[in-house]
């Protein structure tokens, strides 16, 4: 199998890995409305992974997935090398097209151990895991951000781009920034020219607040990167990255077209899911669809107050019954 990052065009048009957000079922949904050139899961610790379940081990429903997900890459975390070994093999068995790293997470919890954006400040075990990761026969890269509390491009991404990864992606704001700030784009070109300068065939992806397919396009032209991840962007337009004229167009999209969407999510996510995940985490994606129409406020706080499924049908039906 030819390496995924090898073949992918340029510019990479990617759907950035988020927690609570990247699941099978939203990957569906985005592959549906138009796929991106590749996908990522929501980050996953190694032990999830490596978790015996019955008679079938490690397939936790986190990296279940479809062939309109593919390409497919896990992206893992945690900080011990000797798992990654492991879970990069058993993903690799599962039919993944890569495993990512995660060494960019801020969150502080997260951060406290030891694992993700603090690997900016243990080089030496970002190593191992790399090494250790490399071992499971799949595509490997990483996804991190431009320093800890300072920009640290030189030193931090210079190391990377010597561990011979497949991919890199930066995301634009230091793990001290989180999501707050502007992104530094032209850190981001420091990255594409450091990589350049290096002659490495790593591809060099950026990620940050990007919010549409010609946006990835100018970005990569002023930069000189490979391609971007879109993470929040895909919240305002999950037909970014359609080619067939349909992306930038959702937020006029009529409120029959937009409830449609939130409806098919819905069912899907209770049948993939059911009682297995907190029904609390789908509503963060009712923002997603009910913008931009008369009453998309009320009946998202009407959405926002359900308990379950059923009760959620049962408003949104009320609703359609009642606009007609």
């Amino acid at each position: 199998m030819p390496n995924v990052w090898h073949v992918l065009p340029r510019p990479i048009h990617g759907l950035a890995p988020m927690e609570d957000v990247t699941d099978t079922v939203f990957r569906r949904i985005i592959a549906s409305c138009g796929p991106p050139d590749v996908f990522f899961t929501e980050f996953i610790h190694t032990e999830i992974v490596l978790e015996n379940r019955g008679d079938r081990p490690g397939v936790t429903p986190r990296l279940e997935h479809t062939d309109a997900e593919r390409p497919l890459i896990a992206q893992l975390w945690g900080t011990e090398p000797e798992e990654f070994a492991r879970a990069a093999a058993r993903v690799a068995g599962m039919g993944f097209d890569g495993v990512d790293i995660n060494m960019g997470c801020p969150v502080r919890k997260i951060r406290r151990k030891g694992a993700c954006a603090a690997l900016i400040n243990d080089p030496a075990l970002a190593a191992e895991i790399i090494a250790a990761t490399k071992t499971g026969l799949l595509p490997v890269s990483v996804k991190t951000r431009i320093g800890y509390e300072h920009s640290r491009v030189d030193e931090w991404i210079g190391f990377l781009l010597t561990q011979e990864l497949d991919a890199l992606t930066v995301h634009g704001r230091t793990a001290a920034q989180e999501s707050d700030g502007p992104v530094d784009w032209d850190a981001l070109s420091r990255v594409a020219a450091l990589a350049r300068g290096m002659g490495v065939r790593t591809a060099i992806l950026g990620n940050g607040d990007v919010g549409s397919r010609d946006e990835i396009d100018r970005r990569c032209a002023e930069t000189g990167l490979d391609g971007v991840l879109v993470g929040r962007g895909v919240f305002a337009d999950p037909f970014l990255f359609a080619t067939d004229g349909r992306a930038g167009r959702f937020a006029a999209a009529p409120a029959d077209e937009k409830i449609d969407l939130l409806l098919r999510h819905l069912r899907l996510y209770r049948a993939f899911w059911g009682d297995t995940r907190n029904y609390e985490i789908l509503k963060k994606f009712y923002k997603i669809y009910l913008v931009g129409f008369d009453e998309a406020e009320e009946l998202r706080d009407r959405l926002n107050h359900t308990r379950d499924y059923d009760q959620a049908e049962a408003v949104i039906s009320s609703w359609s019954d009642g606009n007609r």
